[in-house]
């Protein structure tokens, strides 16, 4: 018998190794909390699901594959027996996940350690090693499924056949039912259903509720409009409707006469204002040119007198740095600089002699004069470095004093020029200013005068007025497309009508006669049908399991007529072959036929197959009429819908056109609004602006009068203030001179004192040799004289060459700029007086021309007074009914003496009478439209703002009467209905067609329950379906019952609306769809599957103690009764799963792990697993402590060693150690 019968741990989870844990009998691990017990019961579980997620390890802790194969050389080997000899899998890591390897070999263990005891560190390693010894082994399985599939018998790969644990092709359940009892998951109702339903190796199948939920969104909605339209009341509203549209036709006939009146008057004064209008535009014209030259000759005279007044400008501040210079020069004596520096050579010369004679007169004693020279040069030497110093510091100092005396000129001359560029340009200013205000202010009165006339925004109305015009022609020209669509559609439409009812009518036919012969098939099998479920209590029944052939005896003379039929030929026998009772009857001549269970089970199967035949038909015929509507939808729906997409295009087009329409004669209005704003604004602007140009004509004046008194005083003020800076930066100058002057006299002094005693003992010594000493201290005196004025031209050379400069750059041309100076100003005086003669002759012109312009102006009133009042017809009730009249360009013109005013009060008296009638009409429509809501079926409009809004409505209206449109509306609904009655009817019946096959799981499961010993206290288990409490699975029901009695009733041919006969089934169908709508918006979930359809009980005896039957397992009894109870269900599941997984082969045994042995009482663990064992299924338990030894085959114990490893000890075992 197959099982798995070992385990074998190397270097995996804390087990370093482990070879002799035997599982081919019932186990017991004992051993403390931690100690390992949950490490071999899951790697057991593994084994059967091969599931890493679904091993109760809890998320904080480390993987399955992490702790269990931490290292390379880390295995699990799972031995198998069969009866063929045991096999191996091995389990390994690689690429961070579990990996398997089939070896047709039992364990060895040199297969996978070396010589050494340690474990090959790669599966290739033992792979080797296989190779080695010849055993055969499958290549790696990588992923779960495929190892499943082997495991249990389910591989495609005819090699695999000999590694499986049975021959299944629907093993799900088990592995889910071993780890449901290991993990202690809860063991109620629902995960019971579930596992049955899943055990059935079906798709799951649901009903989506979300699609029923779209598909009857707008029941209510239709169901309550169709309803609406057919009252009397709201019939009589429609009728009532259309008479008053017809009434507003008529009405409107006066209207549109006056109208086209109006539009003749309009033209026939709109044809002879242009040529008023024509000779204002030219006096207009004329007038502006005169005033554009006028400008002209004021920008060019103000242009010219710009550049008289800049060079004005240029030559007063030329002339003003003259003079400064020329004043300058003066204050510093220059003509005598000039003179004493012209003697330079004279002094010179006269130094060279002087010097030659001392010579001479020192000759005599060189000595003495050298030495005395020597000092004396040296003094010099001296001398002149302070001198050149002091001269250096006077000259920084003169530079200074210079430089911000220029640059205080420089600023002063600048205020200067630009005050006097200041008021110049003022003054050259205010003057033609002046004339410019004066010519502006007669240029405003005209203005005034043209604004009071003018037509603003001419351009923009215009291409209104043209858009408008031909709004009538677009909206004529789509109408005429939408009726031609319309029309298309309603031939089409007619056309696929009668093709569809001409090819539907034999079909329909058909399924109507199968549907009666159904309706007529489906009461006998369910007759047959009962009458064989009780035929087993019958004595036909026990006839035909106990007596064969009774049907030719016993039969026949079971009926009181064949005691009086002749020719039986009775005679008496010994009891025994055909006598009964002891008689003997001639039965030949009898001849009844005898229905037998089996004649019925014939009848029954022939009727099944007829209704399978007549369902298959149905079915054809259905799927042959869907395909014939689907071909016919696929000829005409195209065609339609691209009429339709025309018709909503040309609607889309004429709601732009219209509302574009509305928007253009807004803007009309706007524009005329805007007009008569800006004329107002402009002339309150032009007077503003004559207020304005007053106002700065009097203060030009007012400034030219203080423009000179003005001027001179800030001339005198700067003029002031220039003074006193000169005179603080020559004080300045003056103090730091005298102080550099002092020091320098002081050095002199000095040097002059010592020089002094020097000459003089020079002189004593040179007397006391007798030279001529009185001319040699007249020669020295003389010296000193000459070099003093030689230093004074040296000192003022720079200046001396400043001046030649300045007086040839500057002053020497102060009389040529002082000429040109007057004569820039006589040529500025006579521009201006040009500009003042040639601008008055124009402005001569121009009042003439003003005067011919009042002329055309006033011709051009009269008829604009009429143009006027017909501009603003949009703004009469009657003009927009009538508004394509208007707007057409092609409307024949009429003969009319009346104005447009006289016209437009007639049309107005007129459209009184005809706003009353269509105020009625509004009234009724908005009546009838109350009844419907805005997202209505018939896509009624039940909000209007116009007036042609409600007569399009009554047209609509008149057009949806007259077509029987909710005759199409009618038939359209209840097909759709009748199609969800038939899909919810299909649905449910495909929900509930396992409700036999589960039905079949609980009995096979309650008959093993009700023939095995129970354990312990447990004196009975038993589960039963009950029906769905679910609200929406019972409507479904409901409406599946419904469709099967009344399903004809709801064909597309009946209504669903307005039946008289069926008046109670159309309701009872609505009722069910209203509350088939309501459950399953109140329903919290998107679908109904299986599980919903039905409801699973427990019933537990427990000591005498009945539970009844409940839907969840607990507190049945003590914590070990109820886990008890939860194995013993889960192992009768495991149990029926595992007989029905494999039929062909069931010569295996299966293992199911509980860790909560410790929970059951010592005779209940016996009970337990004679329980499982009578089913051929191993149990494997773990508790702390040891219980019933002798129960189990194999008692192992679980400690742990050093560095915290789990060390495995065999207690009992048959196996040899």
């Amino acid at each position: 018998m197959r099982n798995l019968s070992r385990i074998i741990f190397i270097n995996s989870a804390n087990i370093p190794y482990s070879d002799d844990i035997y599982l081919d009998g019932n186990v017991h691990f004992i051993g403390t909390q931690g100690v390992g017990k949950s490490t071999l019961l899951r790697a057991i579980l593994f084994f059967y699901n091969a599931d890493t997620q679904r091993l109760g390890i809890s998320v904080e802790k480390q993987n399955y594959t992490d702790y269990y194969f931490p290292y390379s050389n880390s295995y699990i080997v799972y031995e198998v027996a069969t009866e063929n000899g045991a096999f191996c899998i091995l389990s390994f890591k690689s690429m961070n996940r579990v990996c398997y390897r089939f070896i047709h070999s039992p364990y060895r263990k040199e297969f996978f350690i070396d010589e050494n005891r340690v474990a090959y560190s790669e599966s290739d390693r033992v792979r080797a090693v296989l190779d080695q010894y010849g055993i055969e082994y499958s290549r790696i399985i990588y992923t779960y499924d495929e190892y499943r599939n082997i495991l249990y018998g389910n591989s495609t790969s005819p090699e695999f056949s000999r590694y499986s644990l049975m021959e299944s092709k629907q093993y799900q359940n088990i592995p889910r039912t071993i780890q449901n009892v290991l993990l202690n998951s809860k063991l109620d109702a629902e995960f019971i259903k579930k596992t049955i339903i899943s055990s059935l190796n079906e798709d799951e199948t649901a009903i989506d509720l979300n699609s029923y939920k779209e598909h009857l969104k707008n029941f209510e909605t239709r169901l309550k409009d169709i309803e609406e339209f057919q009252k009397r009341e709201t019939r009589k509203q429609a009728r009532e409707i259309t008479l008053l549209s017809q009434q507003t036709s008529k009405l409107q006939g006066g209207l549109v006469q006056n109208c086209r009146e109006l539009v003749a008057a309009f033209r026939k004064a709109e044809s002879i204002l242009p040529q008023w209008k024509e000779k204002q535009d030219r006096t207009d014209a004329d007038k502006g040119k005169l005033i554009r030259r006028k400008q002209e000759l004021q920008d060019e005279s103000r242009k010219r007198s710009d550049k008289l007044q800049e060079a004005l400008a240029v030559l007063n501040n030329e002339l003003q740095k003259a003079l400064g210079k020329e004043k300058d020069y003066q204050n510093k004596n220059i003509e005598e600089i000039i003179e004493r520096s012209a003697k330079k050579e004279e002094w010179k010369n006269r130094q060279v002699g002087l010097l030659e004679e001392q010579r001479i007169l020192t000759s005599q004693y060189m000595e003495i004069s050298t030495k005395y020279k020597s000092l004396i040069q040296a003094l010099d030497e001296q001398w002149n470095k302070i001198h050149e110093a002091k001269i250096k510091q006077l000259d920084t100092l003169n530079n200074a004093y210079n430089e911000r005396l220029e640059e205080a000129r420089k600023e002063y001359q600048r205020f200067t020029d630009s005050l006097y560029q200041e008021f110049e340009s003022l003054s050259q200013q205010l003057h033609p200013l002046k004339a410019e205000k004066l010519g502006e202010l007669n240029a405003i009165d005209y203005q005034i005068k043209l604004c009071r006339k003018e037509v603003f925004f001419e351009e923009e109305q215009q291409e209104l007025k043209t858009r408008i015009q031909n709004y009538a022609n677009f909206h004529t020209e789509r109408k005429n497309r939408i009726a031609q669509a319309q029309l298309i559609i309603k031939e089409l439409t007619m056309t696929w009508e009668e093709e569809q009812q001409k090819q539907l009518k034999e079909k329909d036919l058909t399924l109507q006669k199968l549907q009666q012969e159904m309706l007529q098939l489906r009461p006998r099998i369910d007759e047959l049908q009962a009458f064989l479920n009780n035929s087993k209590d019958t004595l036909q029944g026990w006839l035909k399991e106990n007596k064969k052939g009774w049907e030719e005896n016993i039969g026949k003379l079971c009926d009181e007529s064949i005691l009086w039929q002749r020719g039986l030929f009775p005679q008496i026998t010994i009891e025994g072959g055909n006598s009964f009772y002891g008689i003997s009857i001639n039965l030949d001549s009898i001849h009844r036929p005898i229905k037998s269970i089996d004649d019925y089970i014939v009848e029954k199967e022939n009727g099944e197959k007829r209704l399978e035949e007549i369902t298959a038909a149905m079915q054809r015929q259905q799927t042959e009429r869907e395909e014939l509507q689907e071909q016919l939808k696929r000829k005409y729906q195209p065609q339609i819908k691209e009429q339709k997409a025309i018709i909503s295009q040309i609607e889309y087009e004429l709601e732009q056109l219209e509302r574009q329409y509305q928007q253009d004669m807004l803007d009309l209005e706007e524009w005329k609004k805007k007009a008569n704003e800006e004329r107002n604004a402009k002339i309150n602007r032009l007077e503003n602006e004559q207020r304005k140009r007053v106002a700065e004509l009097d203060g030009i004046n007012s400034k030219l009068k203080n423009l000179n008194k003005e001027k001179t005083e800030k001339l005198d003020s700067l003029k002031l203030e220039w003074n006193k800076q000169q005179q603080a930066l020559a004080a300045e100058k003056r103090t730091q001179a005298e102080v550099i002057g002092k020091e320098e006299k002081e050095e002199q002094r000095r040097i002059s004192s010592i020089k002094t005693e020097y000459e003089a003992d020079m002189q004593k010594e040179l007397h006391s040799q007798g030279a001529d000493t009185e001319r040699l201290q007249d020669i020295a005196n003389q010296l000193a004289q000459l070099e003093k004025e030689l230093s004074f031209i040296k000192e003022n050379a720079t200046l001396v060459i400043e001046y030649q400069k300045d007086k040839r750059d500057l002053i020497d041309r102060i009389p040529g700029w002082q000429r040109e100076h007057d004569e820039q100003k006589r040529l500025l005086q006579l521009e201006r007086e040009t500009l003042r003669v040639e601008t008055s002759s124009l402005q001569e012109k121009i009042d003439l021309l003003n005067k011919e312009w009042e002329e055309a102006e006033e011709n051009v009133r009269e008829l604009q007074k009429n143009l006027e009042a017909y501009s603003k017809i949009p703004a009469y009730d009657w003009y927009k009914p009538h508004q394509d009249i208007f707007r057409s360009e092609n409307t024949q013109t009429m003969q009319t003496t009346k104005t447009c005013m006289e016209l437009i009060d007639e049309l107005t008296r007129q459209a009184n009478q005809f706003t009353q009638v269509q105020s009625k009409l509004r009234k009724e429509v908005n009546l009838f439209t109350g009844h419907f809501d805005e997202d209505n079926t018939f896509k009624f409009r039940v909000k209007f703002n116009e007036d042609w809004e409600y007569v399009r409505f009554a047209d609509e209206l008149h057009d949806f009467v007259e077509e029987h449109r909710i005759d199409e509306y009618i038939r359209r609904i209840n097909n759709e209905h009748w199609d969800t009655f038939k899909r919810i009817s299909m649905d449910t019946s495909m929900l509930t067609s396992s409700e036999d096959d589960i039905q079949d799981v609980i009995r096979e499961i309650n008959k093993g329950f009700a023939t095995c010993n129970f354990v312990g206290v447990i004196q009975r288990i038993e589960m039963k379906v009950e029906e769905s409490s679910n609200r929406v699975v019972n409507i479904l029901r409901e409406i599946q019952k419904y469709y099967h009695d009344y399903g004809y009733d709801l064909s597309p041919e009946t209504n669903l609306f307005s039946s008289a006969k069926e008046q109670l089934v159309k309701e009872e169908a609505i009722t069910l769809l209203r509350t088939f709508i309501k459950e399953i918006h109140a329903y919290r979930y998107d679908s109904i599957r299986l599980y919903d359809s039905f409801e699973l009980r427990f019933r537990i005896v427990e000591n005498g103690n009945d539970t009844g039957f409940i839907e969840k397992i607990a507190n049945v009894g003590s914590e070990g009764t109820d886990i008890l109870v939860k194995a013993m269900i889960n192992i009768m599941l495991l149990n029926v799963f595992k007989e029905g997984a494999s039929r062909k082969f069931k010569d295996f045994k299966l293992h199911c792990m509980m860790d909560e042995i410790g929970k059951l009482h010592p005779n209940n663990i016996s009970g337990i697993l004679k329980f499982a064992n009578d089913r051929n299924i191993i149990l494997i338990n773990g508790s702390p402590t040891e219980l019933n030894r002798d129960a189990y085959k194999h008692v192992y114990l679980l400690t742990k060693g050093t560095q915290n490893k789990t060390r495995i000890a065999r207690l009992i075992s048959d196996k040899q150690l």
